[in-house]
């Protein structure tokens, strides 16, 4: 069952046979080049997932194809029903004994099939919220027969309940209005006021429309605010986050910007392409030249 707001997506752009040639004796210098704990890997994570040690890793960011039929460039997508839910459960076997003591995992889904991912979940980690991600999609009418589905579902879940969680590079702060209104001797020296509340289980962020400046070719590509808040909260610094459907790059971007090592995996050329190109910008970002400062002119004011 597709969304009735989801904008059709154009085919995905691959490489013609002669690009693929020039590419491949391109000297390395001239690929975009990424950190060295950044690893993109044009792999399928349920052969390659024995080459990452169990206890390895801090946090997973699972986004992986929801079941609807999307066009991946492949037939990833093309599962339902009681097999799509198997396939689900075989890649989150491998995934779980990656996590460290103290690793969290967090997964993007549709409510067509979250009471089942979420059930299964729960006999291998303890859940610890249900996120609602609202995408702001606006009313455009749409189905008769139903409420309008404009949110996805997120489980996050965790190994054990000594697990890792830092709150404070998350906190949204308060505005100046809502500081000055709790300035009564109760509040003073509060940190909570200074630095911010806890984001609730409810995150209101825009999709990514065709003409948002963090687009790229890919028909389900998730904001960058959403995945660092996952990164930032649930990694400590210099630790390791496994994405197993990469897709464009998304989660390697967000550990590049905030100094995680990352791995992940994706079965699509093009879109991994397009993640080193990311990574690459995020990683080495071209300082904006200051543009010249014109003098200014005096203007000569006419004596009478």
């Amino acid at each position: 069952m597709r969304d009735e707001f989801d904008e059709p997506q154009p085919a995905i752009e691959t490489l013609d046979p002669a690009a693929k040639v020039a590419a491949a004796a391109a000297p390395e210098a001239l690929l975009p080049q990424v950190p060295a704990g950044i690893q993109l890997l044009n792999r399928d994570f349920l052969t390659d997932v024995a080459n990452i040690p169990d206890g390895s890793i801090d946090l997973i960011v699972c986004d992986p194809p929801y079941g609807l039929g999307k066009d991946y460039g492949n037939d990833s997508d093309m599962r339902t029903g009681d097999d799509f839910l198997a396939w689900t459960r075989s890649w989150l076997e491998l995934a779980v004994p990656k996590l460290k003591p103290s690793g969290s995992l967090y997964i993007f889904c549709t409510w067509q099939y979250s009471p089942e991912i979420f059930s299964f979940l729960k006999t291998k980690l303890t859940m610890i919220n249900e996120i609602i991600w609202d995408r702001r999609v606006p009313s455009m009418g749409g189905t008769v027969r139903r409420f309008t589905s404009v949110h996805d579902n997120i489980g996050f879940f965790a190994v054990s309940k000594d697990y890792f969680f830092d709150l404070d590079p998350v906190r949204i702060p308060y505005d100046e209005v809502t500081k000055k209104a709790r300035s009564r001797k109760l509040f003073e020296g509060s940190k909570w006021l200074e630095v911010g509340y806890n984001p609730k289980d409810v995150w209101s962020v825009s999709r990514l429309h065709r003409q948002h400046a963090e687009r790229v070719a890919h028909p389900t590509q998730k904001p960058l605010e959403i995945v660092e808040r996952m990164v930032l909260a649930s990694c400590p610094k210099g630790g390791r986050v496994l994405d197993p459907f990469m897709g464009s790059g998304t989660t390697a971007v967000a550990c590049a910007r905030q100094q995680r090592e990352f791995v992940g995996y994706e079965i699509n050329e093009s879109y991994c392409a397009i993640a080193r190109e990311r990574v690459s910008i995020a990683a080495n970002p071209v300082p904006v030249k200051a543009r010249p400062v014109k003098p200014k002119v005096k203007r000569q004011t006419e004596t009478q």
